[in-house]
């Protein structure tokens, strides 16, 4: 009988080398084709990460600046302690406070021929912090806010530094016409709190009116409980002098003082907002775009905003000037017709596939009341 040896034998070390290199490749290859999808990946989700707060910020600012103006007269005094006029003028922005939030200082309000202004735009050219070597601006504009019916309360002078609002009885047409645009059934309370977000709180600018126009610009100190007066629910409204960007003066025109002998017709709150950059206190670098509003904290809009530079169009009495970092002598805020955004440039952070990637935003917003005063003056206005 033949017996048939075995042949069944193992890998040689050579072949076990070779299969092992073979195998490495393949998970080497694999690995890498792994790693680079999910860089690909990170860079597409930064990418629509960008454009989304690029997006969420070009809107928001577009939309307060062609807000500029709305329900306003273009240019609004702020008191001036009398004669002659406050040596430390009105600053901005604030909160309830300070007011540092401009490179760590403040930033005084325009004057003219001795008086200082509130203005629908505000232009700030080169107040802002320094990003990579290039300075950039700031820009404040101010419009009335419609969310809530301070018209459906008439002002009475109380002290030099408290206004009484007391519901009206029968509601004006205005009111009426104020409640249906903010679907409110009742005029809502003045008392501002979690509760009822569109009433008054401390650090809100109202314009108070007489007969003869605005007369007054007052930052609320503190809203008192509701009480009755007349039958019809009633607020005490503080002004008291001293507030951070020193609005409130205890006399002079302007004052609340100052309105003790005339008659008062209104007030409305003015939103009062300012774009800036600042750095992120988190990591001590990363330059973001804030905005602040009236005497609440400011809050960041979009991180890594590296740049923001704006012009503006300016029409005096027929002579056009466009594309102006600055305002031409002998003009003046009211005259701007158009804002043009340079520069909102963003940049993502460094990555190691797509390096930075950025975006630039370029673009005009007319604010619509300066340009229609423009376009279309009133005999006796301010534009």
């Amino acid at each position: 009988m033949r017996h048939t040896g075995n042949t069944t034998r193992g890998f040689t070390l050579l072949e076990m080398m070779i299969s092992l290199a073979l195998g490495l490749t393949v998970i080497s290859a694999t690995l890498l084709l792994f790693k680079q999808s999910v860089s690909m990946n990170n860079v597409t989700s930064q990418r629509a990460e960008l454009q989304s707060d690029f997006r969420a910020a070009s809107n928001l600012l577009a939309r307060d600046i062609g807000m500029a103006g709305a329900g306003s007269p273009g240019q609004t005094g702020l008191a001036t302690g009398g004669v002659p006029m406050t040596p430390t003028p009105a600053v901005y922005p604030c909160s309830t406070t300070t007011c540092n939030y401009i490179n760590g200082a403040s930033v005084a309000y325009p004057s003219l021929a001795g008086a200082y202004y509130l203005y629908s735009v505000i232009p700030g050219p080169n107040l802002g912090i320094t990003v990579n070597g290039q300075q950039t601006d700031i820009i404040t504009v101010s419009y009335t806010d419609a969310n809530l019916a301070l018209n459906c309360y008439n002002v009475t002078y109380t002290s030099a530094t408290v206004l009484t609002f007391t519901q009206q009885s029968p509601l004006s047409t205005p009111c009426q016409s104020s409640l249906t645009m903010t679907g409110a059934a009742t005029p809502q309370p003045l008392n501002g709190s979690s509760g009822n977000p569109v009433g008054l709180f401390p650090g809100d600018m109202l314009m108070i009116s007489t007969t003869s126009g605005p007369a007054a610009m007052a930052v609320v100190s503190s809203v008192g409980a509701v009480g009755t007066c007349g039958g019809q629910p009633c607020y005490p409204v503080t002004f008291a002098s001293g507030d951070p960007g020193r609005v409130n003066q205890a006399a002079g025109t302007g004052s609340i003082s100052s309105l003790s002998a005339l008659t008062l017709t209104g007030a409305v709150r003015q939103l009062v907002i300012t774009y800036y950059l600042d750095i992120s206190p988190v990591d001590g670098v990363t330059p973001r775009l804030m905005r602040v509003q009236n005497g609440k904290t400011p809050v960041p809009v979009a991180e890594n905003v590296v740049y923001l530079k704006f012009t503006y169009d300016v029409d005096s009495g027929g002579t056009y000037y466009p594309m102006q970092t600055t305002l031409p002598a002998g003009t003046n805020p009211t005259m701007i017709t158009k804002v043009n955004i340079a520069h909102m440039a963003m940049r993502s952070q460094l990555h190691q596939l797509a390096g930075y990637q950025g975006l630039d935003l370029q673009t005009s917003i007319a604010p619509r009341n300066l340009t229609f005063g423009q376009e279309y003056p009133v005999t006796g206005s301010s534009y």
